[in-house]
């Protein structure tokens, strides 16, 4: 008895260990048409995005994903998302200062705001409605150059990582392939706010190949790291295609 009570129990924690599938992979790509606003300041020189450096139509950006989970009691499901924000712009705005040089004319810059997400996260629920909820550690590779003909190239480099609360929901429309799944990662403390949101509708055939369009939204704002501060914005309409199985 006492074997066959151990034997249901080890058989009960594994296939209902936080509601998650046995294994279970997913990989995919998405075209984001984002664009960035907002201001910057460095060196107590404040730039706005817009309208000194030209910046807020769309670009053509993108980020990838893979995700993977399993059975194991305790141990979190992971993802993995990296995310392409390159932009440039040229524009003629009077001078802009920066890094305690003067641009003048005719000014390029190029901003990179590049980001790799490491989720660790557990299912709540996997049913018709899924739940997900962990940890997000985003590590920010970002930088800002500036030049002109009257200034040569000056370049501001910031890399950190933001640990932030993650939760995901998904909902499954009834006789039906269609879904609609939204997910927020997000962080508050001492004037520094990062949030990164999407939400979407899914299309999912019985072979694992599926679609996925929807919005994304991302505020950087920083409050004194590294003598940089901001308050920027990326957001825009995404369309993707993944593998699920």
């Amino acid at each position: 008895m006492k074997k066959i009570a151990l034997s249901l129990a080890v058989a009960v924690t594994l296939t209902s260990h936080l509601h998650a599938d046995f294994l279970g992979f997913e990989v995919g790509a998405a075209y984001w048409g984002a664009k960035t606003t907002g201001d910057l300041q460095y060196n107590g020189s404040s730039i706005d995005l817009e309208q000194n450096l030209g910046y807020g139509d769309n670009m053509n950006t993108n980020f990838i994903w893979a995700s993977f989970e399993h059975f194991v009691p305790l141990i979190p499901n992971i993802k993995i998302q990296h995310t392409k924000v390159d932009d440039s712009s040229n524009k003629n705005s009077g001078a802009v200062t920066f890094d305690n040089k003067v641009y003048s004319g005719d000014i390029s810059s190029n901003l990179k705001l590049n980001q790799t997400d490491f989720i660790l996260y557990y299912e709540l629920l996997d049913n018709w409605v899924s739940l997900d909820a962990g940890l997000n550690f985003k590590y920010i590779d970002s930088s800002l150059s500036l030049n002109s003909a009257a200034q040569t190239t000056s370049t501001k480099d910031l890399k950190f990582v933001v640990p932030m609360v993650y939760a995901k929901a998904k909902f499954e429309l009834p006789t039906t392939n269609f879904s609609i799944e939204s997910d927020l990662s997000y962080i508050g403390y001492s004037g520094n706010q990062f949030y990164d949101f999407k939400a979407g509708l899914v299309y999912e055939t019985d072979i694992g190949l599926g679609v996925t369009a929807g919005y994304r939204a991302e505020k950087l704002e920083l409050d004194d790291i590294k003598d940089v501060y901001s308050d920027i914005k990326i957001d825009g309409a995404y369309a993707g295609i993944f593998y699920h199985f």
